[in-house]
């Protein structure tokens, strides 16, 4: 015998296969939807947290610029909180550049190379081809993509990893000096506030962002000098941070300077680049 289904048992069948089909299709995109949704609420500061948004700029001579490439770091707690700490940031005396390289017996052209850049290591800028001959040639660049050469072979790939051929110390030492300094000048700050030490760099603009900080009040430095071309400048300042949104932040930059600023509370150290003889 056959069983013959009404119209309407016929569209409740329907309605039913399209549920089934249908919810596997919404779970499977409720799983891809859900890393992205977790991605922007995780973007997305607190609304009882603060940003800062960090501007640094010196003036030199007549011409005011943004300082590049530096990195500043956030400390808890307000200048007299940490008034050991800051004693010591001021009377850590760390090297020039200039001074450093010339000592290790560097070339006339890579220490231009470095100054020019605005490098403490030469993994901080791809190395081009012009530097390899001719008039603008660094012979430690030299000597390294020649003896690339006969590793690798090839031309592009002997230019690109020349600097795994250079002296530890002529390709990173410098960096890596003043880096321990600045390491052991954090271990200090967070074995005192124990909290941790944040950290940004700024950008080419000399714009740099902390972001999902604890409200309160804390001391934004450099930890050491910055060089600037003719001088280092130490910023350690004051801030206080109240619960802000980024749209808000962008609006209100906290800017440091080597100019007086009545509104800011910093304490500012500035002092010429030494001046360093030939093969010393």
């Amino acid at each position: 015998m056959k069983t013959r289904l009404s119209t309407s048992t016929k569209s409740v069948s329907l309605q039913s296969l399209k549920r089934n089909v249908a919810a596997p299709a919404i779970l499977v995109f409720a799983c891809l939807l859900f890393p992205f949704s977790f991605f922007l609420s995780a973007q997305t500061p607190a609304a009882n947290r603060g940003v800062i948004r960090l501007k640094v700029k010196f003036k030199s001579g007549d011409v005011t610029k943004e300082l590049p490439r530096k990195r500043f770091f956030l400390i808890k707690g307000s200048l007299g909180d940490n008034k050991t700490l800051i004693e010591k940031i001021k009377q850590t005396d760390v090297i020039s550049r200039e001074c450093y390289y010339r000592g290790k017996g560097a070339s006339e052209a890579l220490i231009n190379w470095l100054k020019e850049n605005d490098c403490d290591s030469v993994y901080c800028r791809e190395i081009e081809s012009k530097y390899l001959s001719g008039r603008d040639a660094v012979p430690e660049f030299q000597a390294a993509y020649n003896q690339g050469l006969r590793e690798f072979k090839a031309p592009e790939v002997g230019r690109r990893w020349l600097a795994v051929n250079l002296p530890a110390e002529i390709s990173q030492g410098f960096y890596k000096q003043k880096q321990e300094i600045i390491d052991a000048l954090i271990k200090q700050s967070e074995d005192a506030t124990k909290s941790k030490v944040m950290s940004v760099m700024t950008d080419r603009k000399g714009t740099a962002y902390f972001t999902d900080i604890e409200p309160g009040t804390y001391t934004i430095t450099n930890l050491v000098g910055s060089e600037t071309g003719k001088t280092s400048i130490l910023w350690v300042c004051e801030k206080e941070v109240k619960s802000v949104d980024l749209a808000l932040a962008m609006r209100r930059p906290f800017t440091l300077s080597n100019e007086t600023d009545p509104k800011v509370k910093c304490e500012i150290v500035e002092r010429p680049l030494p001046v360093c003889e030939k093969g010393k």
